[in-house]
């Protein structure tokens, strides 16, 4: 009796550990977590990919050509992830209650998007655009880093003399991947 009595304070830690660990646990295979990110954390999650050919696309569910590209971003994730390309989403959808809105975790949801899906902390219209370097604040944007994480190419939206398709993103993101 006496040594069940020293083991139940140790179960009841082992538990609550678990059930923690539980709770902080990935989400499963095929949802779309959000995570909240500032500059650092933007950077901190390009770092974890180096080695790797990265494309950031820089949207928000409220830019309707964004919402009309995404779909060729997940294309793209799908037919060059096994040849090095990390794919990155950086919404800039306004956070509600420092969360992600539902309307940004659905849309990525429904797009399968199974790739690094982050948030600005930073609203585009105030510092977001000059933080995380969009020019004119104009989305689409996307980011194009090569497998030493320097920045390689930029695909701005806003000006017209600079219009890109989603075959130019492509066409680099191959020059890219063919470097080694």
């Amino acid at each position: 009796m006496l040594s069940r009595m020293r083991f139940t304070p140790l179960l009841a830690v082992l538990v609550t550990a678990i059930l923690s660990l539980a709770s902080h646990a990935a989400p499963p295979a095929g949802a779309s977590a959000v995570e909240v990110v500032d500059k650092a954390g933007y950077e901190k999650i390009l770092a974890r990919h180096k080695g790797k050919v990265i494309l950031v696309d820089c949207w928000a569910t409220w830019c309707v050509p964004c919402i009309k590209a995404f779909p060729k971003t997940v294309e793209l994730s799908e037919r060059y992830r096994k040849d090095g390309l990390a794919v990155v989403s950086l919404s800039f959808d306004s956070l509600k209650k420092g969360e992600a809105p539902q309307s940004v975790v659905e849309f990525l949801k429904d797009k399968h998007a199974d790739f690094d899906n982050l948030i600005s902390k930073l609203d585009i219209a105030d510092d977001g655009a000059d933080v995380f370097g969009i020019e004119e604040g104009a989305l689409p944007h996307f980011k194009l880093y090569g497998r030493d994480g320097k920045l390689l190419k930029t695909f701005a939206s806003g000006d017209d003399e600079k219009t890109f398709t989603h075959e130019d993103i492509e066409q680099a993101v191959k020059a890219a991947l063919a470097k080694r």
